[in-house]
């Protein structure tokens, strides 16, 4: 269940920057804090986190 979760973030991770590759005449940031892409770096980020926290506390 965890890596088809993991799985599923990644193929959107692709593909937002597949998406955002086609749109050249914004700069990079403002792609990416106008995008979807803000919300998928935090959920992995607080996953990352969870997961070494939970690996600590036991």
């Amino acid at each position: 269940m965890k890596k088809q979760k993991v799985l599923a973030l990644q193929l959107l991770f692709l593909f937002t920057l597949i998406n955002s590759v086609n749109a050249a005449e914004e700069s990079f940031a403002d792609q990416f804090l106008g995008s979807p892409l803000v919300v998928l770096v935090a959920i992995i980020v607080i996953d990352i986190i969870a997961f070494i926290y939970h690996k600590v506390r036991r």
